[in-house]
């Protein structure tokens, strides 16, 4: 195994590779930075579209479906009901609550946002439940709200997840943005020619010299693939990890991701979807690249397993867009683990099975794959 690993790490192209994995974490973090930068202004511009929903500018003379402020009058400017009453309250409410949110949100004070903005999207509720016009820059009400009060009860400040920058919340951004296509390029580009070399160099026509067989030989590429993969892939996960929280603390575990089913949806802490993640994503690279050793073993030429690999794994996500009716189909295919939670929702109606059926999938995959490799030892005892 040690000299398997010499001989990877001898390999200029893979120290290449190494770099730029180690680079691309960097380069992630400055990306959210600058993300991070524009935030203070999308949010204001957010709370400005809401209070120009609401409040008319002054002397404005045009349709009053524009703002629901003037929704409420009558022809002759005054309330035609209690009810109206009752909703001017709120909106004016709202307007002061938006200028609180945005002082909280420059001055950095994410509790005490926390607390506005739930305020406030209490009372956009209340807003819709009297019978109030829907909101035009406002979704996911329900969801928001949830969230919030998930995040007061546990006292933990609230946070853009899409483009955190703590540590915990980087690896949620490596695992749920970054790392899927990447993880099959990289398994590409390392492994292609870890095998094909020895057929392309004749070493092979030396091992019946050595005490190894051949399926020990296969079996120890294959073990060696996996650790150096999964092993680089963990410390580039901790390293981003590390740099994060040095920088912008570690963020908390229990922070809530929203999944989807139907119309609906459901809280989980973000612990459980990294470990759900994660335990996928080794999955998936066990399966591709005993895949790869697979087609290295058949074809013996480094450039034609490349392509192959490439393509069978990616053509399936072009297909699924051109054709919607194979759209199910893909469930059953190992790369789609990282996108099959809408789908599964949407076949079987429950998230609950989404996890198990994807284990099931990437499992199964792997045993296919583990028999195709035994049925071929076989054949060449015979």
């Amino acid at each position: 195994m040690n000299f398997e690993w010499k001989k990877w790490i001898k390999n200029p192209k893979n120290i290449i590779l190494i770099g730029l994995a180690i680079l691309s974490i960097f380069v992630s973090l400055m990306n959210l930075y600058y993300k991070n930068l524009g935030e203070d202004q999308a949010v204001f511009n957010h709370l400005k579209e809401l209070n120009d929903e609401i409040d008319p500018p002054q002397g404005y003379t045009g349709p009053k479906e524009n703002y629901k402020l003037l929704l409420l009058l009558d022809e002759n400017g005054e309330f035609p009901s209690n009810k109206e009453q009752a909703l001017q309250k709120i909106l004016i409410d709202i307007i002061y609550l938006l200028e609180d949110e945005h002082t909280a949100q420059l001055e950095k004070k994410w509790i005490e946002k926390n607390k506005i903005q739930t305020e406030r999207l209490t009372l956009q509720q209340k807003y819709l439940d009297l019978g109030g016009e829907p909101w035009r820059n406002e979704t996911n009400i329900a969801e928001q709200l949830a969230r919030n009060r998930w995040l007061l009860d546990r006292k933990i400040p609230i946070s853009n997840l899409e483009i955190g920058q703590q540590g915990f919340y980087f690896v949620y951004y490596l695992l749920n943005h970054w790392m899927n296509f990447f993880i099959v390029i990289m398994i590409g580009l390392c492994f292609f020619d870890f095998l094909t070399s020895e057929y392309e160099r004749k070493n092979y026509l030396f091992m019946a010299a050595q005490p190894i067989n051949t399926k020990r030989f296969f079996q120890r590429k294959y073990v060696m693939a996996v650790s150096i993969f999964v092993g680089g892939l963990l410390v580039l996960l901790a390293l981003g990890f590390i740099v994060a929280s040095l920088i912008h603390g570690t963020g908390s575990l229990m922070y809530p991701i929203a999944v989807y089913q139907g119309a609906t949806f459901k809280l989980i802490p973000l612990w459980n979807f990294l470990i759900k993640t994660i335990s996928l994503q080794l999955l998936f690279i066990t399966c591709a690249i005993s895949f790869l050793l697979l087609l290295s073993k058949w074809l013996k030429n480094a450039l034609e397993v490349l392509g192959l690999f490439l393509v069978i794994l990616f053509i399936p996500i072009v297909l699924e867009k051109l054709i919607p009716k194979i759209h199910a189909i893909s469930l059953i295919l190992p790369f789609f683990y990282m996108d099959t939670n809408t789908k599964i929702v949407e076949i079987t109606g429950s998230f609950s099975s989404s996890y198990a059926i994807q284990l099931v999938v990437l499992i199964s995959w792997n045993l296919i794959l583990t028999l195709i490799w035994k049925l071929n030892w076989r054949e060449k005892k015979r």
